[in-house]
């Protein structure tokens, strides 16, 4: 039997979403994306469940995307592929209940695309934020950490490739709205959730509705949007094809100490 990738769990008003990769540090695949739009299908449809806390297993919240090896698809191809995962996190992002991503662990790349699409993101102290340790890609996953933590900071963590923040910075930050040590994380977010779900569901939704309102008259939803577009553009660039041939050459390993050890 295929082990699920994604769980769910309810305590009173509240429902865990889990993503279940731990072998793989909740990488994003197919399979998890098909059971986390199910489950949050399901979970819309239960008038009794008013808060969603989403959260990993294992040792991390999730790593980003699982991209296993590259398939050199057309501009094209590869645009509409990215603006999928784009519609994805803004389903996450419209999602008529308010989803809290508790992160524990690593909240690398894609990963963050995901805590950043949610309304409250509830770290560990000593948790890790940040970028991809190779430059594969751009103007996909930063935009999203503009809206939270400022155009400087995010373009100064998205330039330099394998830039990590902690749960403490990322709360310093923007991108993190409260952060604990890891022995209290969960009983501090389901404190949080609890204090949330008290609201009747009703509410919730119109104050959220409310909030995401402003967000799109300043911009989100255009502009994650152009990511796709971007983002397809640069995987097309001589820089990149530069560091997949070195992946190909030395493996992931060997290409991330390359760029590490250049000398500029």
């Amino acid at each position: 039997m295929e082990q699920p990738c994604v769980l769910v769990e309810k305590k009173g008003r509240i429902a865990y979403v889990i993503l279940n990769r731990p072998d793989k540090l909740n990488a994003l695949n197919q399979q998890l994306f098909t059971e986390l739009d199910g489950a949050l299908e399901d979970i819309e449809k239960d008038d009794s469940i008013s808060v969603v806390i989403l959260k990993g297993s294992g040792r991390a919240f999730s790593v980003g995307y699982d991209v296993g090896k590259y398939a050199h698809p057309t501009v094209m191809q590869d645009r509409d592929k990215l603006e999928e995962f784009t519609k994805r996190w803004l389903r996450v992002w419209e999602y008529p209940k308010p989803i809290i991503a508790q992160v524990h662990g690593f909240a690398l790349a894609g990963g963050t695309q995901l805590l950043a699409s949610c309304d409250f993101v509830i770290t560990a102290e000593d948790a890790q934020f940040g970028f991809p340790s190779l430059p594969l890609g751009g103007g996909f996953v930063g935009i999203y950490w503009g809206w939270h933590v400022g155009h400087q900071r995010a373009k100064l963590l998205d330039l330099t490739a394998g830039s990590r923040i902690t749960g403490k910075e990322a709360t310093e930050y923007g991108i993190a709205a409260r952060c604990f040590k890891a022995e209290e994380l969960e009983g501090k977010t389901l404190e949080i959730a609890r204090g949330i779900a008290k609201t009747p569901l009703d509410i919730l939704k119109l104050k959220k509705k409310a909030h995401n309102r402003m967000m799109e008259l300043q911009g989100f939803r255009t502009g994650v949007l152009f990511g796709p577009e971007q983002d397809a553009i640069i995987h097309t660039a001589d820089g990149i094809q530069l560091v997949r041939d070195k992946i190909g050459e030395l493996g992931l390993k060997g290409a991330i100490q390359w760029f590490n050890d250049q000398e500029v």
